[in-house]
Formats: C-alpha cells, structure tokens, sequence
C-alpha cells in the first residue's frame, strides 16, 4: 500500500473485499446451501456499499473510472435485493429477460469498471481481483450448468 494514495487503496480494497465476499457467497452455495440461504443477503448489503464509496471518491474529485464501478454495484445491489429477497420473484427459471438482462448487465459491468482501472493504478491488486474473480464466477457457473445444478434445481438461492 505504500506509494498509493487513499483513494487507490479504498477503491483497490473495496473491489477485492467485494470479490471475496461473492467467493464466499458462491462457495457457501455450493457447499454449505443453508448457509448460504440465510446469510447470502450479505453479499447485496456490501455491495450497497459501493454508493457510499462511490460518493466518497466523487467528493475527493476522484476520475469517473474510480467511481462508476462502486455506483454500478450498488445499483447492482438494489435490483437484486429487490427481486430475490423483497419480491422474490422467480426470474431465473424461466428466465425474464427483463429483469435478467439490467441484473446480468449491472453486475458484470461492475466487475469490469472494479477491476479495469487498477491495471494502472496497482497491479498487484489487479491480479487479486482477477484470481478472486475467476474463482467466483466459476463457482456461480458451476451452480447454474454443473451438477450443482442438478442437485440444486428444488432450491433456488439468491445472488446468482
């Protein structure tokens, strides 16, 4: 961390927090389904906190790459925790194109506006995004196409 500048260090902590909890999310769903059902609204509430960072770096007169990232997984944040924990609506099987579309999009262009810009602002960083990253989207898959699927298919748990 020495030689960044805070806010490099709070955006580059908040996207690597943010993949870690998304493993945790997806390993939960996989390995440990109650868990995951009971807890797995933490992973909205955090990325709800990507508004505050979002303000934050706006405030300090961060680049617009620092801050679209955070804002976009909060927005992320607020249409899941709408449609899977308040609502609850069943949009992924069948899918519902107009709530699948926003979700998918928001979340993946989170992603990349989270880790995108730390290529050239920390690249260490960069990779910890990229190792974390990899590891939960291959879990979240794995939950959809592979046997977890199958075994998973009477239950269906939220945040993927």
């Amino acid at each position: 961390m020495a030689g960044h500048d805070t806010a490099t260090v709070v955006f580059a902590s908040f996207g690597l927090a943010s993949q870690a909890v998304l493993a945790a999310y997806f390993a939960a769903r996989r390995w440990r389904p109650r868990a995951a059902e009971r807890h797995g609204w933490i992973a909205y509430a955090f990325a709800g906190l990507g508004l505050p960072v979002g303000v934050w770096l706006i405030l300090g007169g961060q680049s617009w790459r620092l801050y679209v990232g955070p804002l976009l997984f909060a927005l992320w944040a607020v249409l899941g925790a709408a449609v899977d924990l308040w609502r609850r609506i069943e949009w992924r099987d069948p899918i519902r194109w107009g709530i699948f579309v926003p979700y998918v999009g928001l979340y993946f262009w989170a992603q990349m506006f989270l880790w995108w810009p730390l290529w050239d602002l920390w690249r260490a960083a960069w990779l910890g995004f990229l190792v974390l990253f990899a590891a939960n989207t291959a879990l979240n898959i794995r939950g959809h196409f592979g046997q977890d699927a199958a075994d998973s298919e009477s239950r269906q748990l939220p945040l993927s």
